[in-house]
């Protein structure tokens, strides 16, 4: 094939395989808080994120290497705060002080699904993790944050499945 011949191939193949590639704008820690006020404190210097810096700041490098701009176009910014704001959940779930019992440290760290009964007596508690499962099916711990189920949608409107080119 010449040299024409073969763009058009590999542009087609680019195509199909639904594979997108390219940067991203640019998305600050201040954008996040401002998208997300929930996750900061205002004080009278500004506003200081819940979290540490390092973590908020990895986190929007997570979202940077996952969520790019050429699939989500005019989504691209809700979902890049949908994505954070979910990691960012599940880490405030675990949070515990360093000054925090071993036994505390141990139980934020677990696992939790939704809340489905409780007794008083001898203190019972039954989590679901079935409910929020359903219709998301294969997005691990996306289905577990209101933020995560919105990123989800979000992200099955703007995806396609696989195709084989022959």
């Amino acid at each position: 094939m010449n040299g024409h011949a073969d763009m058009d191939i590999y542009g087609i193949i680019a195509t199909a395989s639904n594979i997108r590639t390219g940067g991203n704008p640019t998305y600050t820690a201040d954008g996040f808080l401002g998208q997300y006020p929930q996750f900061s404190v205002k004080q009278a210097d500004g506003i200081t994120p819940v979290v540490s810096t390092v973590v908020l700041q990895a986190y929007i490098n997570l979202a940077q290497a996952s969520i790019h701009y050429n699939r989500y176009h005019d989504l691209w910014n809700i979902c890049m705060g949908l994505f954070i704001a979910h990691w960012l959940t599940l880490y405030l779930q675990t949070a515990a002080s360093a000054s925090d019992s071993l036994k505390k440290i141990i139980n934020n760290g677990l696992a939790k699904g939704l809340q489905t009964s409780k007794s008083a007596g001898d203190l019972s508690v039954s989590y679901d993790f079935s409910i929020v499962a359903g219709d998301f099916d294969g997005w691990g711990t996306y289905k577990q944050t209101g933020f995560g189920q919105q990123f989800i949608t979000l992200a099955k409107t703007v995806s396609m499945g696989g195709m084989v080119v022959w």
